[in-house]
């Protein structure tokens, strides 16, 4: 079996099977591109390929991000393959990243390292702020890292709501890296809801944190209306993709004070341009797309391969796979 890998980990993918051929090329299209051949099965890759010409012989496509915007209208989700994807995989690393940035501003860490840098002793009971215990957390998608950041949080004492594309207790049947984490039975929310009820639950979130993949039906969810019905001492934290958010509306509503602060990780531009007011502005900290990236990546990243190649070539469901007809 022939497979074409676009990502830099030739000498960190040292468990592919003996007698599978596969090529390493630079994650990017046209790379892609020239190193697909009409006997390549698998494609590994992120980036889409420019030129589809010569994936005649592709049956399955493994994208090595939980995004999936890619995907949509390009002209391989009209030939029949398999398409799974990598979600799950930064499950841990980015539900501590959301947990940091919400302890970072309950806890006021910004404003106590600025009194140290200028050797100042404040009054401490007026730079107080409530314990996270008893507040309320509104997680926008829960697939792993959705439910890895419930796991944490309802150890901190917060309530957890849900929202996801079904308004039932569902298992997590997708790629976790470790034993233990997440939330396997969806038991720890008090309340899971869909979509069309986020105005009703906004207005008792402490903190919303998003992520959900970009889609048709998720882009800029966080509009005009939904900044509107937010606590004025509310918290976004955003680590899935940058269109979910309007941009414009979302910087109206904090120039205005309709919630707090807004953690971005993710922008609808990237990388960031430096000249982008989201860098500055005093009510939103901007970090450049790093809650997902991690020091063993590629070996999570061949843990799920690996797996879901046996399942592959035993004809069985692939873990994360997605129907290719929500993309065409």
């Amino acid at each position: 079996m022939n497979i074409v890998v676009a990502m830099n980990v030739r000498d960190r993918w040292n468990r592919i099977p003996a007698g599978m051929a596969c090529t390493y090329c630079a994650p990017d299209p046209q790379a892609i591109a020239r190193a697909i051949s009409p006997d390549t099965a698998v494609l590994v890759t992120d980036a889409m390929p420019t030129d589809v010409s010569s994936c005649g012989g592709l049956k399955w496509l493994h994208l090595v991000s939980a995004g999936t915007e890619q995907l949509i209208g390009h002209p391989l989700m009209k030939r029949e393959l398999r398409v799974s994807n990598a979600a799950g995989i930064g499950a841990v690393h980015m539900a501590e990243f959301a947990v940091g940035q919400l302890l970072r501003h309950r806890k006021r860490f910004d404003a106590l390292a600025a009194f140290a840098h200028d050797r100042r002793w404040p009054d401490r009971l007026a730079e107080s702020r409530p314990s996270l215990r008893g507040g309320h957390a509104l997680l926008v998608g829960y697939g792993g890292v959705g439910r890895e950041t419930a796991r944490l949080l309802t150890a901190f004492g917060m309530t957890i709501t849900a929202v996801q594309s079904a308004a039932v207790r569902q298992p997590y049947r997708g790629f976790l890296p470790y034993d233990g984490i997440g939330d396997p039975d969806g038991s720890l929310p008090e309340r899971i809801v869909t979509a069309a009820e986020l105005p009703q639950v906004l207005p008792q979130a402490d903190v919303v944190l998003l992520s959900v993949p970009l889609t048709a039906a998720t882009r800029h969810l966080m509009n005009r209306e939904a900044f509107a019905r937010m606590k004025r001492d509310a918290v976004l934290i955003n680590v899935s993709r940058g269109g979910v958010i309007d941009t414009t509306a979302m910087l109206a509503a904090l120039d205005a004070g309709e919630f707090a602060h807004a953690y971005l990780d993710v922008f609808e531009v990237e990388p960031l341009p430096a000249e982008s007011p989201l860098w500055t502005h005093p009510r939103i900290t901007a970090t450049p797309h790093m809650s997902g990236v991690m020091p063993d990546s590629a070996e999570l990243q061949q843990e799920l391969f690996l797996r879901n190649l046996e399942r592959f070539l035993q004809g069985e469901t692939l873990l994360n796979e997605l129907d290719r007809a929500r993309f065409i």
